[in-house]
């Protein structure tokens, strides 16, 4: 350093001094540095057994969900608990436990409800064997042989008839043709008529006078048909009945062979 006379020496002093003096932001900002640095050093060692022990716990989460049943839930509810008290590596394990969910849920809910076979068809949903006080039944008659059969329906009633319409359908299968029809209601209260349609014959009988005591009555149909048994599944019958003010209304099938 150069020597200076005493007069300049003070200034020279002052001089130095002046430009030693610390820049206030830097010392600030320095500040700020020393007092965060021990902070982050403190924190980042405890969160890293965190983050790995979420990790883990997560893990054992996901494969243990996917040996439980679909119903087992509680165990999915706490995954996500362990995965939001962690950082970044805490949330991969997640996407595995989500994607398990889906497969248990096939197998172990919809195969029940695809299984069971459909019941066997039904007529017509429309069929009423029994109303109010009229009931029925249709069965081929065990006298039925070879290609001639007959076909019985009973109407059973409570209540004495005053007005009666029976309509018996049987459908034009391989070779079938009308071969007669009778009842046991006496031939002269009642009307009996056959019609022969494009893919049925269609027997009626009426009531065309007096009354029909409680009791049951039996109306026949016969017919020829081909060669083996024939099956009567598609035959069917309607009756409409009226017992003083009170009206009932049957339907049903003759039973499949």
């Amino acid at each position: 350093m150069a020597e200076h006379p005493p007069s300049d020496l003070g200034s020279v002093l002052r001089h130095e001094a002046e430009r030693h003096l610390p820049d206030r932001d830097v010392m600030l900002t320095r500040i700020v540095q020393r007092r965060t640095e021990p902070a982050a050093g403190r924190w980042v060692p405890s969160l890293r057994p965190v983050a790995a022990a979420a990790s883990v716990v997560a893990t054992l989460v996901a494969g243990f969900a996917g040996i439980r049943a679909a119903g087992d839930r509680p165990e999915h509810d706490r995954a996500p608990a362990a995965t939001e008290g962690s950082t970044s590596p805490s949330t991969s394990p997640s996407p595995p436990a989500r994607s398990k969910a889906p497969p248990r849920e096939d197998p172990g809910h919809r195969e029940p409800v695809e299984k069971p076979p459909p019941r066997p068809a039904i007529t017509s949903p429309s069929m009423r064997p029994v109303d109010g006080f009229l009931s029925s039944a249709a069965v081929i008659d065990g006298h039925s042989a070879g290609t001639w059969a007959q076909g019985n329906v009973t109407l059973t009633t409570t209540e004495t008839i005053t007005a009666l319409d029976v309509v018996i359908n049987v459908a034009k299968t391989a070779g079938v043709e009308d071969a007669g029809k009778w009842t046991t209601i006496p031939a002269d209260l009642i009307t009996m008529t056959v019609t022969e349609e494009k893919s049925r014959f269609v027997y009626r009988f009426t009531l065309r006078q007096g009354t029909l005591a409680p009791g049951s009555y039996v109306f026949a149909v016969q017919y020829t048909h081909a060669d083996g048994e024939r099956d009567p599944a598609h035959d069917t019958y309607g009756a409409l009945a009226t017992a003083g003010a009170e009206r009932a209304g049957v339907t049903g099938a003759f039973p499949a062979t």
